[in-house]
């Protein structure tokens, strides 16, 4: 049986072992410097997953991906497709409630765009709440931030928006549509602040603060593409399969409680 979700006849989806789990990308249209396209995080969340199917075949079962999010912030930089986090929100239940209503009890909402987390925690939450499976949301990069911290080449601030990380991600998969005459250093780390950083391996930071993209940046770069490198965006993708699976695998593992209500 196909791990892609869209290619399943109705019959074959009545039939299909309801424990798999159900894997949806939740990305963004959005500006990534000069030098990567707009596809960025889309490209990268899929490529993830689809990596995961490969090393779980039996295991899930790939939904459809979403490829725009919260990001009215970055609407300064032409070619931004932005979605209100209410309207996010609404979307993503609706899909979760849908699986559900058809007998599937975990779902992975797996992010990979920054903004869009709050929005994924809340959707899994309302998920679990409203049709009782087990929905989890999780951003790639929090997944393996060990592992990642151990391949980067970028100094502290290197990993955030179109830099050391998501470059060489996307060199790995598709190598002819990096600009890389364009890539620019533009890293914002504030090694005096105790709470406010940007480097996702550091895990954003301990405070949020979400300005304007273009008052941080002139070019929409946060980081360090110059570092970036074809054979570590490899690297880095394994890291980032690798440790999905194990999540997806643990999701699976999860049992399905009774409730209980106390009144």
């Amino acid at each position: 049986m196909t791990t892609e979700y869209a290619q399943l006849t109705w019959e074959e989806v009545r039939a299909a072992d309801k424990d798999r789990v159900i894997l949806l990308n939740v990305s963004a249209t959005e500006d990534h410097g000069p030098h990567l396209p707009l596809d960025t995080d889309a490209v990268i969340g899929q490529a993830i997953l689809e990596g995961v199917a490969e090393r779980a075949p039996e295991e899930v079962f790939l939904v459809p991906p979403l490829p725009y999010g919260l990001n009215e912030h970055h609407k300064d930089f032409p070619g931004v497709i932005w979605i209100q986090p209410e309207t996010l929100l609404a979307f993503l239940t609706d899909i979760t409630h849908s699986l559900a209503h058809h007998g599937f009890r975990r779902i992975l909402l797996l992010n990979s765009h920054g903004s869009n987390h709050p929005v994924l925690d809340l959707a899994a939450r309302k998920t679990v709440i409203e049709s009782e499976v087990i929905c989890v949301a999780a951003s790639y990069w929090n997944l393996c931030k060990d592992r990642l911290r151990s391949l980067r080449r970028s100094s502290p601030g290197g990993i955030a928006h179109a830099g050391e990380m998501e470059t060489a991600l996307y060199a790995h998969l598709h190598p002819d549509r990096v600009h890389w005459e364009r890539a620019v250093d533009r890293n914002l780390h504030r090694p005096a602040s105790r709470f406010f950083h940007l480097d996702l391996t550091e895990g954003g930071g301990r405070a949020m603060l979400m300005r304007w993209w273009s008052e941080e940046s002139p070019d929409g770069t946060m980081g360090e593409p110059t570092q970036a490198d074809p054979a570590t965006g490899q690297q880095f993708l394994e890291a980032a399969v690798e440790a999905t699976t194990a999540l997806v695998r643990e999701i699976r593992a999860l049992p399905i409680l009774p409730r209980r209500d106390h009144h």
